[in-house]
């Protein structure tokens, strides 16, 4: 998140990652990256006794996972890694586990790799995740199941029924919601009947979001695939995003099942966000722009929807 959270200072991080971490942390500062976590950089004694970057710190908030499933998914990636050379785990604390409940979410972290994040999926990147799909399940790894429910349309009409007052932004959203709801309408009846394709004895490993953006190269031209909160026994579809199709076997209707949800289910969180009390923030903002562009996005597939019935 850009901006840092409300319930957590970066003393009460520094604390929390001196006691049970690594006592030799200096000093955290929070980086503002990501979407949907809050994040430090944490440093230690360099050898020549200045401070240098010594770990990645994360604060997930309770909207994906609870302490208990985001604990189990860290130790499901932990146990991957003992065998596929590009999981960057989490670092285990003092007492053996991967995360600490802290204000309302849960903080973990990892050792700060140098290098850089590439700029387009290669090779290595499509072999990485061939071999993450062909990998035995770990031991407590969690089952995707499909996140958006046929009430997503009610829930829409009934929240923007009303003003969205509580924040500057609410109103420009609700506009948004409105004018997109016929084609939320239609994707959702395609989702629907897209789920009705799925085999869990297909399941396999699945990172969820394994694109340019959690790839890092490091100094010593290791290839890492970061950020595995996401990890869960799934369809190899929900990882074959543009770059990978090409390589990794698929069923192309499970790709538009896995776009749908990816954009139904951020118009449903972004638009929950928006309607109640909300700041004028890079975060919100964000959140604005995510809204419009997935509303888009929805827009386009039903134009190619309508063009293709056209044509049949």
């Amino acid at each position: 998140m850009h901006e840092p959270p409300r319930s957590v200072t970066s003393d009460q991080v520094l604390r929390r990652v001196r006691s049970l971490w690594d006592s030799r942390v200096v000093g955290v500062e929070h980086l503002a990256v990501g979407f949907g976590a809050w994040h430090w950089r944490a440093d230690v004694p360099g050898r020549d006794g200045h401070p240098q970057p010594g770990y990645f710190v994360s604060l997930d908030p309770p909207w994906w996972h609870s302490a208990a499933t985001l604990e189990a998914t860290y130790t499901a990636a932990a146990s991957l890694g003992e065998a596929l050379p590009f999981v960057h785990p989490c670092v285990r604390t003092s007492t053996g586990r991967f995360t600490i409940p802290t204000g309302d979410g849960s903080l973990s972290l990892t050792s700060w790799v140098p290098g850089h994040r590439p700029g387009s999926l290669g090779p290595e990147a499509v072999r990485a995740l061939a071999d993450l799909h062909a990998s035995r399940p770990p031991e407590g790894i969690l089952t995707w199941e499909p996140s958006v429910g046929p009430d997503l349309v009610d829930h829409l009409a009934e929240w923007t029924r009303s003003a969205w007052t509580d924040g500057p932004l609410g109103e420009a959203a609700r506009d948004a919601v409105r004018e997109g709801a016929a084609d939320v309408r239609r994707g959702l009846a395609d989702y629907l009947r897209l789920v009705q394709r799925l085999d869990p004895q297909t399941y396999v490993p699945t990172h969820g979001e394994p694109g340019v953006h959690n790839l890092w190269r490091s100094d010593d031209g290791r290839l890492l695939l970061l950020d595995w909160e996401t990890l869960r026994l799934a369809p190899p579809e929900r990882d074959v995003l543009a770059g990978y199709a090409s390589a990794i076997p698929h069923d192309p209707a499970l790709l538009e099942l896995f776009r749908l949800e990816w954009q139904l289910s951020e118009v449903g969180s972004y638009s929950d966000w928006l309607r109640g009390p909300h700041d004028d923030d890079a975060d919100t903002r964000t959140a604005l722009d995510g809204l419009r562009a997935e509303l888009n996005g929805l827009r386009t597939s039903t134009i190619r929807s309508r063009r293709a019935e056209g044509s049949a």
